[in-house]
């Protein structure tokens, strides 16, 4: 059961939520509890991130893994970045470089000259 993206989740945001984190490590076929269960290993045994403290009933803090959990995302990516054995990183590194100029072609071929002179 894979869990739900929320708006946290925009890459724009800075927090990421538990969906998110489940489908960043390739883990959408475990349900919520067990994925609770593998983050918290990751995190007890493997120095993962722990999520944001979230308020529960009785008005305390938790930092433990549940479904509504919330990460900062630049933490998750930097545990990833130092998990990943060196070649992928640099392939993947490599395809985002190679992603972002085809994007930035794309938009430099739609932008105009304004107050410019034409060129002949």
């Amino acid at each position: 059961m894979a869990s739900r993206v929320f708006a946290a989740d925009e890459p724009a945001q800075p927090t990421c939520t538990f969906g998110y984190v489940q489908g960043l490590l390739g883990q959408n076929k475990l349900t919520p509890r067990r994925m609770a269960q593998y983050l918290t290993a990751l995190i007890e045994q493997h120095g993962f991130p722990a999520p944001l403290p979230a308020l529960v009933k009785g008005g305390t803090l938790t930092t433990g893994v549940h479904p509504r959990s919330t990460w900062i995302r630049a933490a998750v990516h930097a545990w990833l970045d130092g998990t990943l054995p060196p070649p992928i990183a640099a392939t993947l590194d490599q395809q985002a470089f190679a992603a972002a100029a085809m994007d930035m072609d794309a938009r430099a071929a739609t932008l105009r000259l304004v107050g410019g002179r034409d060129v002949a």
